[in-house]
């Protein structure tokens, strides 16, 4: 523990170095702006920040990339509530009570209500985030080659069997991620794999031409497809956020004990389970909140309660999202998964070893996800103004920008133009593949995890000449074995329930 505290001061202290807190602030705006305006997502905001952390040493990068997840999953309530729009998935339910209080003329509580529940949903699921990571990355510490194999199987079945929707095409994602991690030259032998004759492809397919195709150009074609051109209302325009108001919110937040642990809760036990995201903890805390509440009837009305209880779950999911990505290396979302883009760029790589070799960049962000909260609260109380007024930016103006930014990012990393052809052309396969509702989160788990499985299983295999039995034989490799065949076929199971139930 002594040992925990210590490394966690020296992540304080790396976020308080002048330039580190100047990007806290400049992540945590970007990613309000991100969040707030319908058709910009965190996703997208993370992607185009990924090539920019390049040139910054890995401290600061990941600091950069973290505050902008805060702040962009926070600043999707703005949107909810001023336009009846979420900003980003995560706040679907927020706009069920926040929109009609906004209707009633209470804007200023409805804002002031997302923002202090983002508030404390977030800081508090920080410290469950500290103690479940580092417990999780001691454990796993432990494991060898067999235990490293197993637990990939694990990451997979997660993927397919919690993604929700189909079985088969989760199951073909995770697939086609496994093909594309075994594009270039064999890690051991050399031998050339899928390369087709292309050259630039011998090398391999980098993972930020494709995380920036996958998850940032495809979005763009989405928000296109969308047409989001909302403009904020004039009155509604002049809506503010004063410090009256914020009392007035916390105080309803601490009134509602029971609805904020159980949203908290909620919402951290979702973000540690991969691919299920902030809009599924949003919408099941929504529920719970409504059940247990004295005046269900209200809800949907402007009830503060229904507020209170999205806003806390999508913000603690960020922070269980972070849990599997720091300890085991596992994307708990699209964009943990384009925060290891951020990591490998750098040469690290999220996991038990980075606690082992370099433990202080996990409490680096650890220390820059406290601060980011508290800076999301400083801006929201003296910008909120002005993100409202982001709200009336046209689409057709953001979009080609932020196009063009996502690209020189990914040309820039290698100085390559086949990265360019490589963005454009999983952007493109991207933007069908949303068009079909097909996963990309198994996808991208697969082809970051293809590598370290692939080489973990050849060298347990090296090691017990050719045997398979040490994964049935090692306690914590059948253990992790076992939950991959429980999650697999409990994916299965839900797959199949009739849709009414």
């Amino acid at each position: 523990m002594e040992a925990l505290l210590q490394t966690f001061t020296t992540g304080m202290k790396v976020c308080f170095v002048p330039f580190n807190l100047v990007l806290i602030f400049i992540g945590t705006l970007w990613g309000l702006i991100f969040g707030a305006v319908p058709g910009l997502t965190a996703t997208m905001g993370v992607a185009l920040a990924i090539p920019l952390t390049y040139g910054m040493n890995p401290f600061s990068g990941l600091i950069l990339l973290s505050s902008i997840y805060i702040g962009a999953i926070s600043g999707g309530f703005i949107s909810a509530a001023m336009l009846n729009m979420p900003g980003t998935p995560s706040s679907i339910a927020t706009t069920f009570d926040a929109y009609p209080m906004a209707q009633k003329g209470k804007a200023s509580l409805a804002l002031a209500l997302g923002l202090m529940s983002s508030f404390f949903g977030g800081i508090v699921a920080v410290f469950l985030m500290i103690i479940a990571t580092y417990t999780l990355a001691q454990f796993a510490l432990k494991f060898g080659p067999f235990e490293y194999f197993a637990l990939g199987l694990l990451a997979f079945a997660g993927c397919i069997g919690m993604m929700g929707g189909s079985i088969i095409k989760s199951t073909l994602g995770v697939i086609i991620g496994l093909l594309l991690a075994t594009m270039g030259s064999d890690m051991l032998t050399g031998v050339k794999r899928l390369t087709f004759g292309i050259p630039d492809l011998v090398a391999g397919i980098d993972i930020l031409p494709l995380l920036v195709g996958l998850f940032g150009i495809s979005e763009i074609f989405m928000a296109i497809e969308r047409k989001y051109q909302s403009v904020v209302p004039l009155e509604a325009r002049k809506a503010k956020m004063g410090f009256k108001a914020v009392a007035e919110a916390a105080r309803l937040i601490f009134s509602q004990p029971v609805n904020y642990v159980r949203s908290l809760i909620v919402g951290f036990v979702i973000g540690v389970f991969p691919g299920v995201g902030g809009a599924t903890s949003g919408v099941v805390a929504y529920g719970l909140a409504k059940s247990g509440s004295k005046h269900p009837e209200q809800f949907g009305q402007g009830n503060p309660e229904g507020v209170i209880a999205s806003e806390v779950a999508n913000n603690a999911t960020i922070a269980g999202a972070l849990v599997p990505l720091l300890a085991l290396g596992i994307p708990g979302d699209s964009v943990t998964a384009m925060m290891i883009g951020g990591f490998m760029i750098h040469g690290l790589f999220p996991g038990p070893l980075l606690f082992r070799d370099s433990p202080q960049y996990a409490y680096a962000i650890f220390a820059a996800q406290i601060i980011g909260n508290l800076m999301m609260v400083l801006l929201g109380i003296l910008l909120m103004r002005f993100f409202i007024y982001t709200l009336s930016i046209r689409s057709y103006y953001l979009l080609p920008i932020v196009a063009l930014s996502m690209v020189v990012g990914a040309f820039g990393l290698y100085n390559r133009v086949f990265d360019i052809w490589i963005s454009l052309f999983f952007g493109f396969i991207g933007y069908l593949l949303r068009k079909i509702d097909f996963p990309l989160v198994p996808l991208i788990t697969a082809f970051v995890l293809g590598p370290i499985v692939e080489k973990n299983l050849r060298q347990g295999l090296a090691f017990s000449d050719g045997s398979l039995m040490p994964l049935f034989t090692r306690p914590i490799a059948l253990t992790l074995f076992v939950g991959a065949v429980v999650l697999f076929m409990l994916g299965v199971y839900v797959n199949r329930r009739p849709a009414k139930r």
